[in-house]
């Protein structure tokens, strides 16, 4: 299908066969979200959620940067009540994004606070450039995450370095968010769109069925004990055993999909 615009233009979404690509489109201050922006952002989610043809998303922003979070200079005019409403909404985005049963992709270059950086950890994957910034600065300006800031990053990065990030609002690089589990490979800015692709391959080689349901077991395992996460392993195979199988088996087929995984990101 053609590239889409939202009625606004903020928002663009690309549906190229079973890839479809979302991205915010305000470059001029940083991708940031305003009300418009996140209420497009919401229904293309959801209607991407009933897409069964799609198999992997990506969420970029346009220009050199990812994406900065609220638009803050909104609020000036925003009613008491608006905050509640747009945190709804904004929970409702990222609990579809993380649910969603393609394999999605933050494609992360230049600034990732804030909202932006609270988008990712609902991604599946992670892939971003060396000159990426991040960090959570709402306490500086006197409001609160409102998306997975305080509550889902704590789970990547842990308690202290959450609090650490949170309660002092300063930016940290890439390299940072790499070693607290933020990010799955870093890069270059011009090597950013090569390692999306490479790994779109990766994923799109994969039987569809065996990777949803994996994907299943994952996140529903990663909100429970071992044990009780064993129940979602030992439950009935979802995918009748066939090509796999003979991948593995016959040396010639094997070669193609692992070739491909294990010649991911190697360089």
């Amino acid at each position: 299908m053609p590239l889409e615009k939202s009625a606004s233009g903020k928002l663009l979404v690309d549906r190229d066969g079973a890839l479809t690509t979302v991205t915010l489109n305000r470059p001029d201050i940083h991708n940031a979200l305003d009300r418009e922006l996140s209420a497009e952002l919401n229904a293309a989610v959801k209607q991407i959620n009933v897409d069964r043809d799609c198999r992997v998303v990506v969420f970029r922003g346009a220009g050199d940067t990812f994406c900065a979070g609220d638009d803050i200079k909104e609020f000036n005019a925003w009613k008491p009540e608006d905050g509640y409403w747009q945190v709804r909404l904004y929970q409702e985005t990222v609990n579809v994004i993380e649910d969603l049963v393609p394999i999605t992709i933050a494609a992360v270059d230049g600034v990732c606070t804030g909202g932006g950086l609270e988008l990712t950890l609902v991604c599946d994957f992670v892939v971003a450039t060396d000159r990426s910034r991040w960090g959570m600065p709402e306490i500086n300006w006197d409001i609160t995450p409102g998306w997975g800031g305080t509550s889902r990053l704590g789970k990547f990065a842990g308690r202290r370095k959450t609090k650490e990030w949170n309660l002092i609002g300063g930016l940290f690089d890439v390299t940072t968010a790499d070693r607290h589990g933020l990010v799955n490979r870093v890069c270059n800015p011009e090597h950013l769109d090569g390692n999306v692709d490479a790994l779109i391959e990766v994923i799109l080689a994969k039987n569809p069925t065996t990777l949803r349901t994996t994907k299943y077991f994952l996140n529903k395992s990663a909100e429970l004990n071992a044990l009780q996460g064993l129940w979602f392993e030992g439950a009935p195979q979802r995918t009748p055993f066939g090509e796999g199988i003979r991948d593995f088996v016959e040396p010639e087929s094997r070669r193609s999909r692992s070739a491909l995984a294990n010649s991911l990101w190697q360089a």
